[in-house]
């Protein structure tokens, strides 16, 4: 998932940026969405950046989730390997993993192939083949946008 929208108020740090009005709504739109996901996520991890965790937040408590959550460093500045790292030492739970662009969008197509651009509070679930070599192994089940959440339309 990346984090929903988030503002940029003059002088605070990239790290602390908190999400809008509209990020918040989104996050609880994609939470509510989620709700009925069986089986829900197990784990989640997430970058330490505001944003992030206040989606993460909001999206669990929308969904009615409780899960162990995680806050990983590597999430905020780090890259493709990095996310692959992590999705092959979360053994076989089922994980939601919180993060930014333009990691996000570079990681889907990396799991699944072809050119995928993940808007803010866009959560994609992907089925791997082979965890341990996630790169390529995937295949894109489902992408959820706050928009298709709000109309209730099927992903």
């Amino acid at each position: 998932m990346r984090h929903a929208k988030a503002d940029r108020p003059a002088g605070v740090a990239d790290r602390e940026r908190p999400l809008t009005e509209r990020g918040r709504g989104d996050a609880r739109a994609i939470g509510m969405a989620l709700s009925a996901l069986d089986p829900a996520p197990g784990v989640v991890a997430t970058s330490p950046a505001r944003r992030t965790l206040e989606t993460t937040e909001i999206v669990l408590a929308a969904a009615g989730w409780s899960a162990r959550t995680y806050v990983r460093d590597e999430l905020y500045r780090g890259g493709v390997d990095e996310v692959l790292d992590l999705i092959r030492a979360t053994a076989d739970e089922v994980t939601l993993i919180v993060g930014h662009e333009p990691t996000w969008s570079a990681t889907v197509t990396a799991l699944c192939g072809g050119s995928v651009h993940m808007p803010t509070a866009a959560v994609a679930a992907i089925a791997l083949s082979d965890r341990n070599r996630p790169s390529g192994s995937g295949s894109l089940l489902w992408m959820i946008t706050p928009r298709l959440a709000r109309s209730g339309s099927p992903a």
